[in-house]
């Protein structure tokens, strides 16, 4: 799992490995990913599914969405 905001890459839990987690704190981390309080950024999730019964993620948190659109599935 992959996670992009406002383009760079925020969270890099990709590779075959036991079970992780990351926190991001956006006010810690404002200058590094170009972020200015109060505008809205691109939050961008990637997913690579790589084992057929255990692979998961879980997302939580306290930002407010707009414009989210659609998740297109793939089959």
């Amino acid at each position: 799992m992959w996670a992009f905001i406002n383009g760079h890459l925020a969270i890099d839990l990709g590779g075959l490995h036991e079970a992780r987690t990351d926190t991001i704190v956006l006010d810690d981390r404002a200058a590094e990913l170009g972020l200015v309080k109060g505008n809205v950024y691109a939050l961008e999730l990637f997913h690579a599914e790589r084992h057929s019964t255990g692979s998961h993620f879980r997302i939580d948190s306290t930002l407010s969405l707009v414009d989210c659109g659609t998740v297109q599935v793939v089959k």
